[in-house]
This record gives structure tokens, C-alpha cells and sequence, in this order.
């Protein structure tokens, strides 16, 4: 059953004089859904599907849904849409402060059981916290992604620990086996790609024996928000460097339901081809690799978008705990 036919059920309604933005009030019935249990492991409907249930504009749907997944309720991945992520299950069970003062109770017992006082037990903690931050600073992690914009975007933006030494490795030169990108994945001590490159990876470094994780992408909110803006009745222009990347602009399109008049698409380097069809668009949609090529060609007025992806929550979450399971293992 799908989210609306949900909020039909339950009468939800957005209280249009109660001085709470409605884009708060939107996430807060949301979240009281997944909460109970209603979604699960559901699929959240298309934003403009949602805004017309509830006769608010895109921008706050947006904005409710950006609201859940800062919170690592929702998770997105490009044509599969908006999910719940299977650890609100566990967020429904446990409070993780909760679970995390248990831990601590328990481990404090076992202390004073050794006849350790409290205050023995407090420095043990914070030195092992310490030791733990020190030995994590020390892991080198190597980046691959398939260009060198979001290559840079997201190894500044990673939500790790500052001091974790980042190797940006292209998948071009991996492909190419360039001695500079080998000899980086081979100092590397754990590899990190999105999930449109990691059994490609995997197959080319399996003989070094590295950890390789994937993460799933999804589109900076920002980026959508700006999307969404535009008139249905546009013409839009989509350039990409790669019929791949090109695929992904499409599907992420159709999940969000953001269609427009007419869409052109193009993965030429040729600038007399970009001119040519920037010159029939009212917004062009570009990869970072194409944005500085598709500023030159558009036409003044028209609105360049740059696609950037950023790791959803669930992924960062889970890069954590696989650099904590990498520096326990005890190779650094």
C-alpha cells in the first residue's frame, strides 16, 4: 500500500493556522509512520505525487523528505526512490543512547567485579577512546569514482574523521593501470566506490586483497530543489560525459516524477553539437565533467544545474563501522 493511501487512512492533515511550517509538519507525519511501523521497509511515494496529496508545493515535500534523511530515516539510490532504511527497525526498538549507557553499565560491572574503581574505569575509557582516534587517523583510504569533480567532492565531503589521510584514485587510471593510481591503491588500506563501480573494482583489485566498500549516491537535495523549479513546460537538456551517468540523471528524474515538455540529451564533446542543443533549452542538467563546457554553451538566461551526488547517511554509517573492523583487525 502506498504512503498516501496510508495518510488517507490515518486522516492526517497539515494544520493550515498552526504557525508550524508545513514542511515540519509534513516530516513530523512521515516519521510518525515509520515509527509505527506503517512503512517499514516501504518505498516513499514521488515528491510531486506527495505534494498533491497534501496541496503544498514540491519544494516542501523536498524539504520534509530532506528532513528524514538528515535524521537516517529515509535513504535514496538512483531508480529504486526514497526507501526507509532497515535500521529505523531498530530505531523503533532500542533509543541508541539507550543501547549505548547499557553498554557502558555493563562494562562498568565487569570493571568494579575486577575491583576497579570508577574513577580507574573512567581514565581506561577515555585512553582507549584516544588510542582508538589516534590509530584511525593513522588508515589511508583510497577514493575511486569514475571523474575528477565528484572524484574531489567527495573526498573533501566525506562525513569521517578530518585527519583520515583520503588517496582520490579515477577509475579512468585504474582502468588504464596508471603506475601513480596502482601504487596509491596499493598503500591504500581500505577502498571506497559507489555502488555503480564496486564489482568493477573489486574484479581489478582483487589480488591486492583490500577491503573495497560500497556506498550508495543520491543527488544533493539542493540540486533536486533546483530541478524541481523548473516549469514543467520547459525543454530541459540533459549532458553527461557517459551514456551511464546519462541512464542515472533519467532514472532519478522518473522516481522524483519531474518531467518536463521535452528533454534533449547529449554525451558529445563536440561544442558545435552542445551549442546546438543548448540553444533549444530553457535548463541544461549537466555532470560536473561537462559543466564548465556546458556554461560556455548555453545561451544567457538559461539555467545550468550541476548533478552532484553525496553518500546518503546509511552508507557513511556503514564506512564507519567498516574502519572500525579495519583498525581492531589490528593492520594499523
Amino acid at each position: 500500500m502506498l504512503l498516501y493511501q496510508y495518510i488517507r487512512a490515518m486522516e492526517k492533515k497539515l494544520v493550515k493556522k498552526s504557525g508550524a511550517p508545513y514542511y515540519l509538519q509534513l516530516k513530523n507525519i512521515l516519521r510518525d509512520l515509520i515509527h509505527s511501523g506503517d512503512l517499514k521497509e516501504g518505498r516513499i511515494p514521488p515528491i510531486r505525487q506527495l505534494a498533491r496529496e497534501y496541496g503544498v508545493s514540491v519544494n516542501t515535500a523536498l524539504r520534509a523528505y530532506e528532513g528524514l534523511r538528515r535524521e537516517g530515516l529515509v535513504a535514496g539510490a538512483a531508480g529504486r526512490g526514497t526507501f526507509v532504511t532497515a535500521s529505523t527497525r531498530e530505531m523503533q526498538r532500542h533509543n541508541r543512547q539507550g543501547l549505548l549507557r547499557r553498554v557502558v553499565e555493563h562494562a562498568l560491572e565487569e570493571a568494579l567485579a575486577l575491583a576497579c574503581s570508577s574513577e580507574e574505569f573512567s581514565e581506561a575509557v577515555a585512553q582507549l577512546v584516544r588510542e582508538k582516534r589516534e590509530r584511525l587517523r593513522k588508515v589511508r583510504l583510497a577514493f575511486i569514482e569514475c571523474n575528477i569533480e565528484q572524484l574531489a567532492y567527495f573526498t573533501d565531503h566525506l562525513e569521517l574523521d578530518p585527519h583520515l589521510h583520503r588517496l582520490p584514485v579515477l577509475l579512468g587510471d585504474l582502468q588504464a593501470e596508471k603506475q601513480e593510481a596502482l601504487e596509491a591503491l596499493a598503500s591504500s588500506d581500505i577502498v571506497v566506490t559507489s555502488f555503480y563501480h564496486v564489482e568493477e573494482v573489486r574484479q581489478r583489485l582483487k589480488a591486492l586483497g583490500k577491503p573495497i566498500v560500497g556506498i550508495s549516491l543520491e543527488p544533493e537535495m539542493g540540486t533536486i530543489i533546483r530541478i524541481a523549479k523548473i516549469p514543467r513546460k520547459s525543454t530541459v537538456g540533459l549532458v553527461t560525459a557517459s551514456e551511464s551517468f546519462l541512464a542515472i540523471i533519467r532514472e532519478i528524474l522518473k522516481d522524483l516524477d519531474l518531467s518536463f515538455t521535452r528533454t534533449l540529451e547529449t554525451t558529445s564533446r563536440d561544442d558545435g553539437q552542445l551549442r546546438k542543443l543548448a540553444r533549444q533549452c530553457d535548463a541544461l542538467l549537466v555532470s560536473p565533467q561537462r559543466r564548465q563546457q556546458a556554461d560556455a554553451a548555453a545561451r544567457p538566461g538559461t539555467e545550468v544545474i550541476e548533478f552532484v551526488f553525496t553518500p546518503d547517511r546509511t552508507s557513511v554509517n556503514n564506512l564507519k563501522v567498516a574502519l572500525l573492523e579495519l583498525e581492531n583487525g589490528g593492520k594499523r
